[in-house]
């Protein structure tokens, strides 16, 4: 296995009218960059869209939640019958067993941090309880509590640890970090920068009302029942993302095969999901008009900065084809100064890529291009 592999992807995409990332103000979140007021996705909206979609491809789903101990108890009333007061009692006690320093659970049967752990591990919790069931239904008040919780620790809390180190192919390409408990961490081996629209824009108001239907029609209607301000922008935006190839065969126990599979996944997915704030309002499901993507065996290499200088927009020609073009251009110049020695594969592909001349052969649909990245990591990986 190389060292040092990395597959960089890189997409230009044009969102219609849409607010899809937005701050604690609900306005669409910005950035400035090259002195210019870029629109901005953040890269942790991005990352949930696209862990999401890739766990949904492979059938593989993993849980982030500060609710553990509630949804043990859940499996262990629909599955076991117990009754809701044991089984509640049964999802902190397990919890609390795995021994994880700080983690506490409150009055609503909340831990007091969010755990990451793989979806099955919820049932395998609730398995550690029914076997446990006798400590567990010991603890009827807090002090008898405490010492069926001394001795379930004993019993169980290295089982129940295991079950929150637990991994999926989504734990081992985004990683995971739980506070005091390294043996936990997986270092992500997905890197996902901001979205940037690759020229300045404007934050577009949307001043709308909305009609009471009850009295609509009669005599006194008049005005709206609601009214309001919604925030958008439209633009086109640069993306990027890098996989290390190595780590992540690494977080799957060294599983090349699993690591090529959740790779080729992950480039789907980064290049078409689109965020879902106010999709119902906006449907802003665009294709992306370029997805270029790069197999390197140097280091990972970020293109952004082909937009520092904003694009303008030409004449009749929108954002999107100055922005490919800038793209390739800047593209040709790195490759100039690094040298190609470090390109092991590259291609692209997308309805926007007319006069494309440095971004590698054109697969001409994305299943094609994800066949190159197949073949290609299962080449070098």
């Amino acid at each position: 296995m190389k060292r040092r592999l990395y597959l960089d992807l890189h997409v230009i995409h044009s969102y219609p009218l849409s607010c899809l990332n937005r701050d604690d103000l609900n306005i669409p979140k910005t950035a400035f960059y090259g002195g210019e007021q870029r629109g901005r996705i953040s890269s942790q909206s991005g990352k949930r869209h696209v862990r999401v979609e890739v766990e949904d491809r492979l059938g593989e789903w993993a849980v982030r939640t500060k609710r553990l101990p509630e949804s043990i108890a859940a499996e262990l009333v629909r599955a076991g019958g117990w009754e809701e007061e044991l089984a509640q009692r049964a999802g902190r006690m397990v919890v609390l067993a795995a021994g994880v320093k700080g983690v506490a659970v409150d009055g609503d049967n909340d831990t007091n941090s969010m755990l990451l752990l793989p979806k099955a591990g919820i049932a395998e919790l609730a398995a550690v309880a029914v076997e446990q069931r006798e400590l567990i239904e010991a603890g009827v008040d807090k002090k008898q509590e405490e010492a069926a919780q001394a001795k379930l620790v004993k019993a169980a809390g290295e089982r129940a640890l295991g079950i929150l180190r637990g991994r999926t192919s989504s734990i081992a390409a985004f990683g995971r970090m739980l506070a005091n408990e390294p043996g936990s961490a997986v270092a992500g081996a997905v890197q996902v920068a901001h979205q940037l629209t690759t020229h300045a824009l404007a934050i577009q108001p949307d001043y709308f009302t909305a009609v009471d239907d009850i009295t609509r029609g009669q005599e006194d209607e008049s005005g709206s029942a609601h009214l309001g301000t919604a925030f958008h922008t439209s633009g086109t935006y640069y993306r990027y993302s890098s996989v290390n190839l190595p780590e992540l065969a690494g977080n799957l126990g060294d599983d090349m095969e699993g690591a090529r599979r959740l790779a080729v996944e992950f480039a789907r997915a980064f290049a078409v999901v689109v965020p879902s704030a106010r999709q119902g309002s906006t449907a802003p499901f665009t294709p992306p008009s370029l997805v270029h993507a790069v197999l390197r065996g140097d280091q990972p290499v970020n293109l952004g900065g082909a937009f520092e200088q904003p694009v303008a927009a030409e004449r009749g020609s929108g954002f999107v084809e100055p922005s490919v073009r800038r793209l390739d251009a800047h593209a040709a110049a790195v490759n100039g100064f690094l040298g190609e020695a470090g390109v092991l594969a590259c291609a692209h592909t997308g309805p926007g890529v007319g006069g494309v001349e440095h971004l590698g052969e054109n697969a001409g649909s994305l299943d094609k291009l994800l066949a190159v990245l197949d073949g290609a990591i299962g080449e070098h990986l």
